[in-house]
């Protein structure tokens, strides 16, 4: 069975990942246990297991597949499963295999990045960059990486697709205001993000790292820069705005910016990110219910965490 299969109300028997498990409490002092699973088609699916015994919450471990019995229900409008019993499955699953993903290729992707770095015309800009994603680190995961762990861009390769999309929109954005600096702009959009290939990793599901945890991907961004702009001899105010770039990419100190945006460019940046991080999950969200055969509806959108239209027609 997938989870394309389920809709509310059907019965439920099949084998899927338990891709995360929290053990809840209930309003009464009873234990639950709250689980993301996954199919092998890479679909997600909330489910709650209730009335738990000690040695039920001890046999499920995250990463292993489970053979999964219940019933389907619906919760402000995303569909779930109320499980009555739960058993370890004796198929084998590569947990990192059924992991969503990008629709564009890896290839595509990468390659999109480098056009950009190759159209640059400040030579001193395109050698940092190269040495970039020469670097081993970002050479590696970059194809592959998520872009968060939710909300926006959280599968595989997502993070050179929320790349590819912020520089096509930095590059109508530097047509639109020709005072900015495209090429330093540009820069800044692959290097905004590069932090999040320390901050995560990829195992059942996508989880910070206790470096993430720690440091956040800022800081390791600039790590990643700082290495790059040691193997290009670059230094100065151009380093200094690229550090800049990165720190200050969220906009605000309580939004875990490092410092506020103090140049035009890297004003540019943190809006860019945010129309790209933002819109996305907006899109998918529309689109699943939608898919759910929901129209003229306000829903709350379980990706984009605000309210939602679904047209009444497409």
């Amino acid at each position: 069975m997938n989870i394309a299969e389920i809709t509310p109300g059907r019965m439920v028997h099949g084998v899927f990942l338990v891709a995360s498990c929290e053990v809840r409490e209930a309003r009464t002092g009873t234990r639950f246990l709250r689980l993301g699973l996954r199919d092998r088609a890479g679909a997600t699916i909330d489910a709650v297991f209730f009335q738990v015994t000690d040695e039920q919450i001890a046999a499920v471990t995250e990463g292993e597949p489970f053979e999964i019995e219940g019933r389907a229900d619906e919760f402000r409008n995303r569909v779930n499963i109320k499980i009555d019993a739960m058993r370890p499955s004796d198929e084998t699953w590569d947990a990192t295999a059924y992991l969503p993903r990008s629709s564009k290729s890896a290839e595509e992707l990468t390659g999109a990045i480098r056009d950009a770095i190759d159209s640059f015309t400040t030579p001193v800009l395109k050698d940092v960059l190269n040495a970039v994603i020469a670097d081993p680190l970002v050479a590696e995961r970059l194809p592959m990486w998520p872009a968060a762990k939710t909300r926006h861009h959280a599968w595989i390769g997502g993070l050179a697709e929320h790349t590819v999309e912020m520089l096509q929109i930095a590059e109508r954005v530097a047509r639109v205001f020709p005072q900015l600096d495209r090429d330093l702009l540009l820069a800044g959009v692959v290097l905004h993000d590069l932090g999040k290939l320390e901050e995560l990793d990829l195992q059942a599901s996508i989880v910070y790292t206790d470096a993430g945890n720690l440091e956040g991907h800022m800081v390791q961004g600039v790590r990643i820069l700082d290495r790059a702009l040691t193997a290009a001899g670059c230094d100065g105010e151009i380093a200094t705005l690229l550090r800049h770039l990165v720190l200050s990419h969220q906009g605000q100190l309580e939004y875990a910016a490092v410092t506020e945006p103090m140049l035009p460019e890297a004003i540019a940046l943190h809006y860019i990110d945010q129309l790209s991080s933002q819109v996305r999950p907006a899109i998918e969200d529309v689109s699943a219910a939608s898919d759910r055969g929901i129209r003229g509806e306000v829903l709350r959108g379980p990706t984009a965490m605000r309210e939602l239209y679904v047209r009444a027609e497409d």
